[in-house]
């Protein structure tokens, strides 16, 4: 999306070229996407001047169709294309080194022989701040999550396992030609106290159920939880519930253009009180291309924005997760703008009593 800032960070760098590869089919490399605005199974190059998709003669069409750079057809070897498409000889090339394994180094350092710098870091820092294209597809995102979201709570007396909820959610997702952002997360029962509990084949049990979804819209993800209760709650916990809700939604208001996203986490832990030991992962992250980017509410090499910048696009997720017995999390998308946090998913958060028996 912003090729040419990136083209000037090359130029300045004395970087010749820059590389990034859809080779996997199940891993798309999230900067070709956001540079080129393309899903498939190809190669993207980037010069201080001009850039280029390479994609295999099969994957042409739907290339020309989609991308926002130039497509060439790879009729030969794509690394022999590229290098006669580009013409030169760059003596450093950027690479992201997260999207490369040891192998496939090896051999671009054969088929072109250079020094190599990562540029992940650079890629995700333009990647933080979303321009109107990308607010539009993010919000679309969102609108079709929360479509099947409200879908799966209408059919859920039909589902007999947490499987089968996520089964439900992918389909629903491959219905309109979409795939997930991540597999779904669906825990009833106990196992709602693991924040990342793989959804088993096993009755759905009783008491709250997390369901954790989101689609991939035009290689930009989503990303929601509602936590529903199964059977008849006690007092104790739809107080707990709304003790969650209520966290959730000041942390939200706090969601301001420059707030720093480690002082929100904080924040939520603190709102918490005696609880807090409860909630035991970070408040929220960055989406876009990837599930996970800036900013982030915990400084890391791979991830260091922690101010929230306008027009970011974040989840705030809080949760509290009791061992053996019990877990709640609601998490919402939020576009940071000048004006205000602005919530991208719809779906409603009042606690959903789902009468029904289980163990």
């Amino acid at each position: 999306m912003r090729l040419k800032e990136f083209q000037k960070q090359l130029a300045k760098k004395r970087m010749g070229l820059a590389l990034f590869f859809n080779f996997d089919g199940d891993n798309l490399d999230p900067n070709l996407v956001y540079f080129s605005s393309y899903t498939g199974f190809g190669a993207l190059a980037i010069t201080p001047k001009k850039a280029m998709l390479f994609v295999p003669v099969a994957e042409y069409e739907r290339a020309k169709r989609t991308s926002k750079v130039p497509v060439v057809a790879a009729e030969k070897r794509m690394f022999l294309t590229i290098k006669n498409k580009i013409r030169s000889k760059p003596k450093l090339i950027g690479i992201d080194k997260n999207r490369v394994t040891l192998n496939f180094y090896k051999a671009l350092r054969k088929e072109f022989p250079a020094r190599y710098s990562d540029i992940s870091s650079e890629c995700l820092r333009l990647r933080t701040v979303k321009i109107e294209e990308e607010i539009r597809i993010i919000k679309k995102a969102c609108t079709i999550t929360d479509e099947i979201i409200h879908n799966m709570f209408w059919r859920f007396k039909q589902f007999k396992t947490e499987s089968e909820v996520a089964a439900f959610l992918v389909n629903e997702a491959g219905r309109r030609g979409l795939g997930v952002s991540f597999k779904p997360i669906v825990a009833s029962g106990k196992n709602a106290c693991e924040a990342h509990h793989e959804a088993d084949s096993k009755k759905l049990r009783k008491g709250f159920c997390v369901v954790d979804f989101g689609v991939r819209y035009k290689g930009y993800c989503s990303d929601i939880t509602r936590t529903i209760y199964l059977g008849k709650p006690t007092q104790k916990e739809i107080e707990m519930y709304y003790t969650v809700l209520n966290v959730q939604t000041k942390l939200i208001a706090k969601c301001q253009v420059g707030k720093s996203f480690i002082e929100i986490d904080k924040k939520a832990h603190e709102l918490f009180g005696k609880k807090s030991a409860h909630f035991t992962h970070l408040i929220g992250h960055g989406i876009g291309t990837e599930i996970h980017e800036n900013p982030n509410p915990k400084q890391t090499p791979r991830r260091p924005v922690t101010e929230l910048l306008e027009n970011s696009v974040i989840t705030i997720e809080p949760g509290l997760y009791y061992p053996g017995k019990s877990g709640i999390r609601i998490e919402d998308d939020v576009l940071v703008t000048a004006q205000g946090p602005k919530v991208l998913t719809k779906t409603g958060k009042n606690l959903l009593i789902v009468s029904r028996s289980g163990k």
